[in-house]
């Protein structure tokens, strides 16, 4: 298991008293008994009854420094100068002070620590925000059916679902509403609609301002500047941040039901985002070249919420 240290990197050896010592003979040590890299452990401070020790990590697994403090102690006092009184013992105000637990101790702590990271890990992946998107579904033009049926679907299989009201086609707008939707921990963040290839549909553009690195496989490719289409097709995009997906889905009630399945399936089985993405993708060709073809795409949207 991986910890943050939190920036306290600090660690504190007391009543050792050191001679005529070569202080980089201590640092290589700790380094070597912590498995760090030589070049990330020094001594920063000397005094006359202690000695303090700075790690240049931010994480550090559990197996590397919990329950060391024996093996670390006698590792050092076997060098050349440096002598121990009766209690020497070694201290960190920061997660590095579980060095000084004894194996068993440090053994049930990181078992207790991972078990409540699992449980916040799956709390989290559990965690679903819906945002429609469409001046059509904000003005009631049309019904959104994809927010009520992505609302069911996952709450029956045990989600704690979030639903918003329509987002205008706007990037900055959608941009917005998805960071902030990461920074409130949502573990999968959905828009339906706004995928497609006019200049109103801005959907997969706004998930790559907050996200430049998404997966945004394509669903058909067009002529750019033919009919309706400013853009060369129609694709949806997927990004993963921590422990969140963000999705950006067509908006046909049909597509959206298509890709569901998948998506309770990823909260699981945590893809990688071009793995779920072409998932997704492929599920949507097909479809598409059932239901539309290259001929008709020019009257086909995937921007509006459709009906069933």
């Amino acid at each position: 298991m991986e910890y943050s240290l939190l920036n306290k990197t600090e660690l504190r050896l007391t009543d050792v008293y050191l001679s005529d010592c070569d202080l980089s003979e201590i640092s290589n040590t700790v380094a070597e008994v912590l498995k760090l890299p030589r070049d990330r452990v020094f001594v920063i401070d000397v005094r006359e009854d202690h000695i303090a020790l700075d790690l240049l990590v931010q994480t550090i697994n559990d197996d590397q420094f919990v329950g060391k403090k024996e093996e670390l102690l006698k590792a050092v006092g076997s060098l050349p100068g440096v002598n121990f009184g009766p209690e020497p013992d070694i201290h960190s105000e920061g997660v590095l002070g579980m060095i000084a637990l004894s194996p068993i101790e440090g053994k049930k702590v990181v078992e207790q620590s991972a078990a409540m990271g699992n449980e916040i890990q799956n709390r989290i992946r559990r965690r679903v925000k819906v945002f429609p998107t469409g001046f059509e579904v904000g003005r009631g033009m049309i019904e959104d059916t994809n927010t009520p049926y992505l609302e069911k679907r996952f709450t029956e299989v045990g989600c704690k679902v979030q639903t918003h009201r329509p987002l205008a086609d706007d990037i900055d707008e959608i941009a917005g509403a998805l960071r902030q939707a990461l920074e409130q921990g949502f573990g999968l963040i959905i828009t339906t609609g706004g995928v497609g290839a006019e200049d109103k549909d801005c959907s997969v553009e706004a998930l790559l301002k907050v996200c430049p690195e998404a997966a945004t496989p394509y669903i058909a490719k067009f002529t750019r500047g033919h009919g309706r289409h400013v853009k060369d097709g129609i694709r949806i995009g997927v990004a993963k941040e921590g422990l969140s997906y963000v999705v950006t889905l067509p908006g046909p009630n049909e597509e959206v039901q298509l890709c569901t399945d998948v998506l309770v399936e990823s909260i699981s089985q945590q893809p990688e985002p071009e793995v779920l993405g072409e998932q997704l993708a492929n599920l949507l060709r097909e479809r598409w070249m059932r239901t539309v073809g290259v001929r008709g795409h020019a009257h086909h949207s995937h921007h509006g919420n459709h009906t069933n």
